[in-house]
């Protein structure tokens, strides 16, 4: 398998996200130093590649630009705590595929999957979808967002309605919600209503979180619960055990 290449002198940073990927299948090689991973790509090309901007010898772009003399297509990230202002304009001249700011590391993390995914997909890829998860057993949330990311759909993993929230006005990308009924720190319900205030309040408009759609995903069977929500205008209301295929219909119904 080809692996990822990340490039940084950050020695915290680069192990955090190193295991990340390794957590989910990906092959990583780290590098610290432009003389490091150029001799990696010498030796064998890398799915993707996520550089620092300044490094130790030299900078990001000067890697880029030689990544880009011989090969066009390879993802290349440029994630930096710089503004993008001072940089990106440059970066684009050289072919980059994306710049992130390296301090919204989840973001950071989504893209590196979603690029990791479409390279290692032997078919033509399909449309990457991301989805917001909040669930409350990691075991079963892990071997669920595994086999939706096979289908070309990104679960982004949190645990309790204030992370939710963060990432909700954060993360421009997602595309709609599966909750659980109740999280450490509240109800689905809850959720539900506090993203539409959150919306007026901030006016968050691009998506507006308010109309992105809401799905539960529980293990209850209690028909009064089900009715309930419903009633309050949630999208769908799904019942373990989850058919994946009946899964993905229902979601692609509201986001196609």
């Amino acid at each position: 398998m080809r692996k990822i290449l990340l490039v940084d002198n950050d020695i915290t940073f680069i192990w955090g996200l190193k295991k990340y990927l390794q957590r989910r299948g990906y092959a990583v090689e780290t590098a610290a130093t432009l003389a490091e991973a150029r001799e990696m790509i010498k030796q064998e090309a890398p799915l993707l590649i996520c550089s620092d901007l300044c490094l130790p010898d030299g900078s990001g772009l000067e890697l880029l630009a030689e990544v880009r003399t011989c090969n066009k297509d390879t993802p290349f990230i440029i994630a930096s705590c710089y503004e993008k202002d001072d940089y990106e304009q440059e970066a684009l001249q050289h072919g980059v595929t994306i710049c992130m700011d390296k301090i919204k590391s989840a973001l950071l993390k989504d893209k590196l999957v979603e690029y990791a995914y479409k390279e290692l997909s032997e078919e033509q890829p399909p449309t990457f979808h991301k989805l917001l998860y909040l669930h409350t057993d990691n075991s079963k949330a892990e071997v669920l967002r595994a086999a939706m990311l096979q289908k070309g759909f990104n679960l982004i993993l949190v645990n309790s309605l204030r992370e939710a929230k963060h990432r909700l006005l954060e993360d421009k990308e997602i595309e709609l919600i599966l909750c659980d009924l109740s999280l450490p720190d509240g109800t689905a319900l809850e959720l539900f209503h506090d993203i539409r205030r959150i919306s007026e309040k901030f006016k968050v408009n691009n998506p507006p979180i308010k109309l992105l759609p809401f799905f539960i995903l529980t293990a209850s069977t209690d028909l009064a619960t089900e009715y309930q929500y419903r009633h309050e205008g949630v999208s769908d209301y799904i019942t373990a055990p989850v058919n994946i295929p009946e899964l993905i219909r229902r979601i692609l119904f509201f986001v196609e």
